[in-house]
């Protein structure tokens, strides 16, 4: 009796070892499962914000509704003027824009509107690199841009522009947003277009390098014939010198 006692009382020890390997070993694989991050086929969602472990927002990926404002110095700024668009902008550390790509396409009366843009922000500016492509029922641009900034920090004029906004409606607020436009102005703040390189509706494909005040100085250009000119010219558009031959060419794009 007392040996089958013993031997009951082993057989018990060993089932209970066995269990015991059994739920460490389940309980193990739990743990390394909900390590894992979960993984889907398919979302469907409004907006994707990538943010930092410390919260900073990085990139957001947005339908029309949920698109976000600019972020410059911190601030946010609800300046996207017209209907907003689907797409993603980009954020630096300190979780301020740094550009974005954007896309559209949408039925306007018998025509349509459409076009994307890529687009790179200077640091405390708005963009100083832009590749885009825009339709407006069959008149098209498609090209690239290269877009002067002054070294100077944006918010400053999005501050006292926001506050002249903030007046009732009328010829005070209209006073007051011309005043903060001809303060940029005077201060250096407004941007200017230096390079352009394209084909816009009339087909033809240009370069077009401009001055520091944005007016265009040299022109290459291969019209939709296949016809090539070069034209130089001087601050007040006038062609100095062009190949083939002389004349005016055509007005530069925009």
């Amino acid at each position: 009796m007392h040996d089958d006692l013993q031997r009951e009382i082993r057989r018990l020890r060993r089932i209970n070892a066995v269990s015991l390997g059994l739920l460490t070993v389940f309980a193990l694989g739990a743990f390394v499962r909900s390590r894992q991050s979960p993984r889907f086929d398919e979302i469907t969602v409004g907006r994707i914000n990538v943010v930092e472990p410390d919260g900073t927002l990085r990139l957001a990926i947005s339908n029309k509704a949920r698109f976000p404002d600019p972020v410059i110095d911190g601030k946010t700024y609800p300046l996207r003027s017209g209907a907003k668009p689907a797409g993603m902008i980009f954020f630096n550390d300190l979780g301020d824009e740094q550009g974005g790509l954007i896309w559209n396409g949408a039925k306007r009366g018998d025509g349509y509107s459409a076009g994307a843009s890529l687009t790179m922000d200077q640091w405390r500016q708005d963009q100083t690199v832009q590749m885009s492509y825009e339709d407006e029922s069959g008149e098209r641009w498609a090209g690239f841009r290269v877009i002067d900034r002054p070294d100077l920090p944006l918010t400053p004029m999005l501050d006292a522009y926001m506050r002249a906004m903030q007046l009732p409606q009328g010829p005070a607020r209209d006073s007051a947003v011309a005043a903060v436009r001809a303060h940029a102005v005077a201060a250096g703040m407004t941007p200017a277009q230096r390079i352009l390189v394209g084909k816009g509706s009339d087909k033809a494909a240009v370069v077009v390098l401009n001055d520091p005040a944005g007016k265009p100085r040299i022109r290459l250009r291969v019209d939709s014939l296949g016809t090539p000119s070069l034209e130089f010219l001087d601050a007040a558009g006038k062609v100095t010198y062009a190949l083939p031959g002389a004349g005016g060419g055509a007005p530069a794009p925009r």
